[in-house]
């Protein structure tokens, strides 16, 4: 592979890496996504070419969603002397990426009878129109006149794959989520209408194709395929060309999807192919200044952390409250498509400083499914909110695996904290008093309801749950869930003391609507402060839970493989009865809320659990990045950094190709660079930077937003430089 500052190149097309392409070269628009799949080449099976929609999930048994695989609108097949290229021996292959506009490229040779044919593929989703996506086709025989045929059309031949949680479990039962699916020709292209079988949840397609220099086109009409062809016997040098043009929508986008559809259509068909390239280019364009980070030093770092970014802007639905992202983005079906605390610890944070409208949305959905919320607590025989571990259109619980769905509570007290930190950074009240005050609310009055509290110690304690760790096992007292509980708590007493100063009047509406009592505050404030941890004096160490000290050592370089996950080689019931990580738990925290310790307290939990840590999740290799990093550890910042820089670039877990991109590792490594190179901070709300750049990195130059205002940061090893920048 090869990483240049704004380009991503390979020139393998074997089978054995054709998962890992298709995962590296997804594309998405926010809107919608599709896994990087070459149009042309069939898919093994019914659910491999996937197609997604934000947000779009149904049933695949009672409370049970997934994301539902859209039909596909790249089909394609080319033809060479009547043979498919996929059947043709191909040479000088090469596949890119363009990260400036989000183009994805395939060119190579096929050769046929004797005939050699270039063939260039070039597709992307628009950023500028987000229900439309282009492809262009075009062939040019090399030494002889040959027969080639490009067809183009939409297929609704579509299954899901549903993947289990279990991590361990093959998947091999397909699911049939679409119950109706209709195909019908049109002037110059073909629509496709579609239902899911359980819901009846409707998306619309249509596409229009245009041909250069062929001698015959036709119609096509199979089953629940539509599609036109194009066909011409060509000299050499001659060209076929063969634009397609596509719009979706769906029952998300309103009643009449068919309608959306079809004028989403004639606005791509006024521009063309190469006007809507010129759009989207324009539109990435105006990203990147806010989204870029330009590094000086390397271009594998600098083309890598590109592609972390951009990934993450690809599958960020900015204007849908209603949508989130998911542990894979809209490149893959892993988790069922949901959404984990991976958005609002790990990613949100790039948004609310570089695009605060992307984070206020993503926030959004926690408030819109804030009643689901208050049902699923009520469900645990519990007051307030309680949040779901994954979680999809709806706010109810989707893990299947009952420990870490009842247990891993701590996502709950993770969104309150990323509105506090989404308000510290933003200064936005509108939301706060909209939407973020009644979240803080109802998940103060959750955690009042989940402590235990036991008189003869006059303290409140968190029993029966599952920390960041996860290799723990249930457990009581976790550190990361008690402070982050804690810090709830206090964000929640704080939100009703700015109403009452800024909105007297949203307090009293919010106090009618939510029953709240004038001394609740009070007791949560009083909950906060006598909450139990362990600290242990002769060493200076906070203890990750009650029972982490009881457990058996491990001997990890006897044992674990690599970086493959341990979980693979050793049970889970086996691997919670070891003193070992999974990720980062006491340092998870330290990492968000390093102004509550001290360098010694900071130092202490590195050096005991750093080293018990197996870095089994693709979480934990970022984090951990930015905490060398703060500690002044430079050369473990620049190993773990590489692994989480490079993590889906380089196959690092060996999990890329089957799971999609890790998007929460996207999110770290943003962190690792911004909060632990750069060393941002907010100073009484403006931007400050104390830098620890590696040798790799000369300089660093991006732009931040804080309270209204737009920032350049120019950093160095001589130290940094902050402009504030006037905008009209």
């Amino acid at each position: 592979m090869k990483i240049l500052p704004w380009m991503i190149e390979i020139s393998d097309c074997g089978a054995d890496s054709r998962e890992f392409r298709e995962s590296i070269f997804s594309l998405g628009n926010g809107y919608m996504g599709t896994r990087g799949f070459r149009p042309e080449e069939p898919g093994a099976h019914s659910a491999w070419r996937s197609t997604f929609i934000s947000g779009f999930f149904e049933y695949i048994r009672p409370g049970i969603t997934d994301m539902v695989n859209q039909p596909d609108f790249s089909a394609a097949e080319i033809r060479i002397a009547g043979r498919p290229v996929t059947e043709l021996p191909l040479s000088d292959f090469r596949q890119r990426l363009y990260m400036d506009c989000g183009l994805a490229e395939w060119e190579y040779t096929a050769q046929a009878e004797g005939a050699a044919v270039r063939i260039k593929v070039e597709k992307f989703l628009s950023m500028s129109e987000r229900h439309t996506a282009a492809m262009r086709f075009t062939l040019t025989p090399v030494n002889s006149a040959v027969d080639c045929s490009v067809a183009v059309g939409l297929d609704g031949a579509v299954r899901n794959l549903p993947i289990a949680d279990n991590q361990l479990q093959e998947n091999t039962e397909f699911a049939r989520i679409w119950g109706e699916v209709r195909t019908e020709p049109l002037e110059g292209g073909g629509m496709l209408r579609a239902r899911t079988h359980v819901s009846g949840r409707a998306t619309a397609m249509c596409f229009s194709a245009q041909g250069r220099g062929h001698e015959r086109s036709s119609r096509e009409l199979d089953g629940e395929y539509v599609g036109s062809r194009f066909e011409a016997r060509l000299e050499p040098g001659r060209r076929l060309t063969v634009e397609k043009l596509v719009s979706v929508a769906c029952f998300r986008d309103g009643p009449e999807p068919e309608r959306l559809a079809c004028e989403a259509l004639k606005r791509a068909a006024a521009r063309g192919f190469e006007g809507l390239l010129e759009d989207t280019q324009l539109a990435w364009s105006e990203l990147w200044q806010d989204m870029d980070i330009e590094l000086t030093g390397s271009a594998e770092w600098q083309g890598a952390l590109r592609y972390n970014i951009f990934q993450l802007i690809q599958s960020t639905p900015e204007g849908d409250g209603r949508a989130s992202i998911g542990a894979r983005g809209l490149t893959h079906g892993r988790y069922k498509g949901c959404y984990f605390w991976d958005t609002e610890i790990f990613m949100l944070p790039m948004f609310s400083c570089m695009r605060p409208a992307a984070a206020r949305s993503l926030l959004e959905y926690r408030y819109h499914t804030l009643d689901d919320a208050v049902k699923s607590a009520a469900g645990f025989s519990a007051k307030g909110a309680r949040y779901s571990w994954m979680s999809a259109d709806t706010g109810f619980e989707q893990c299947e695996t009952w420990d870490t769905g009842c247990c891993e509570i701590h996502i709950t007290a993770d969104i309150a904290y990323a509105i506090g930190s989404y308000f510290e950074q933003t200064g936005d009240e509108a939301f706060l008093r909209d939407c973020g005050c009644e979240i803080l609310i109802q998940t103060a009055r959750y955690w009042t309801d989940r402590f235990n509290y036991c008189p003869a110690e006059d303290r409140y304690h968190l029993l029966f749950v599952k920390g960041p760790d996860e290799y723990c096992g249930v457990t009581s007292d976790d550190f990361y869930s008690v402070r982050m509980a804690a810090h709830n708590l206090r964000l929640a007493a704080r939100a009703v003391g700015f109403l009452q100063e800024r909105f007297p009047e949203k307090l009293a509406e919010l106090g009618l609507k939510l029953g709240l009592g004038a001394d609740e505050p009070g007791k949560w404030l009083e909950l906060a402060g006598k909450t139990c941890e362990r600290f242990d004096e002769e060493r200076g160490l906070w203890l990750q839970d009650a029972t982490f000290e009881y457990l058996e050592p491990l001997d990890i370089a006897a044992h674990k493989t690599g970086n493959l996950p341990l979980y693979r080689s050793i049970s889970f019931d086996r691997l919670q009865r070891y003193k070992v990580l999974k990720q980062p738990a006491v340092l998870m925290y330290m990492a968000l809320r390093p102004g509550e310790f001290s360098q010694d307290e900071l130092r202490a939990a590195w050096d005991y659990y750093e080293p018990r840590t197996l870095h089994d999740s693709t979480l934990s290799y970022g984090i951990h990045a930015l905490l060398a990093a703060r500690l002044g550890l430079g050369d473990a910042a620049v190993s773990y950094f590489e692994k989480s820089l490079f993590l889906d670039l380089r196959d690092v877990m060996s999990s890329t190709g089957r799971e999609g991109i890790h998007a929460a590792s996207l999110g770290a490594t943003w962190q690792a660079v911004v909060f632990g190179f750069c060393g941002l901070t907010l100073r009484d709300g403006v931007p400050a930077c104390e830098p620890r750049l590696p040798p790799h990195i000369g300089s660093v130059r991006f732009h931040v937003r804080a309270r209204g205002r737009r920032y350049r940061i120019e950093l160095s090893h001589f130290g940094s430089v902050i402009t504030e920048i006037c905008e009209l």
